[in-house]
């Protein structure tokens, strides 16, 4: 009977870390459209699914700056807005998401050493935050500034949702990007794998390997 106790506090102690560690990811791969699983999806601004990049590209003709105007919003649309309500919440939550430029990003225009253009994103939400650009505050993300002889670049941004201006008790999320450029060169830069997720506590993690560990040496010594 002692016996049966002690496993079943193992266990519960092995599942309850378990859970707390354990969350389901928003995770969203454009490989066949511009809209993405849970009711999440670009609706807004100048944008195409790509099937060669299988990404989201930015389809603007003009270059110049198009943050929040032509550049692509992503929506988190119902129910995703529910699940991201819960990560607003949750101090560990994070965000993440890729944006690429290759020669292909160029089709207006061409590409010449010496050119140059910017990537920039921006959350917004119905909390006091409202829009915030380029997380953390102030940043510029993507700056070619330098003259590459080649736009070739991928960059992968991962950030606090606080970061991008998403707070506890927010309702709705969108996250929009854009770009700066020549004004006869528009980038029409590639967006993929947007993912937003929570890191379990380090207690949360020790408790779950502490009770699976317990439960081996007391299966251990029965055998």
């Amino acid at each position: 009977m002692k016996n049966n106790i002690l496993k079943l506090l193992l266990t519960m102690t092995a599942t309850v870390g378990l859970s707390t560690a354990a969350h389901a990811d928003l995770l969203y791969t454009f490989d066949t459209g511009s809209s993405g699983s849970d009711g999440g999806g670009f609706n807004g601004g100048t944008y195409a699914w790509s099937s060669t990049y299988q990404a989201v590209q930015h389809t603007g003709q003009s270059g110049g700056w198009n943050l929040g105007g032509s550049g692509p919003k992503f929506e988190f649309g119902w129910p995703s807005q529910v699940t991201m309500a819960g990560y607003a919440n949750d101090p560990n939550s994070r965000v993440s998401f890729d944006l690429f430029v290759n020669a292909s990003s160029f089709t207006v225009g061409g590409w010449a050493d010496g050119d140059w253009y910017q990537l920039h994103f921006a959350g917004n939400s119905d909390g006091s935050a409202g829009w915030t650009q380029d997380a953390p505050a102030g940043a510029n993300p993507v700056d070619t500034n330098y003259h590459p002889a080649t736009p070739d670049g991928n960059w992968h941004f991962d950030f606090a949702l606080s970061q991008m201006g998403w707070q506890p008790g927010d309702s709705w999320f969108q996250l929009f990007t854009g770009s700066n450029s020549d004004g006869a060169k528009p980038v029409q830069f590639y967006v993929d794998n947007i993912n937003v997720y929570s890191v379990p506590e380090p207690g949360a993690i020790t408790l779950a390997g502490l009770g699976a560990a317990a439960l081996l040496v007391f299966r251990r010594r029965k055998i």
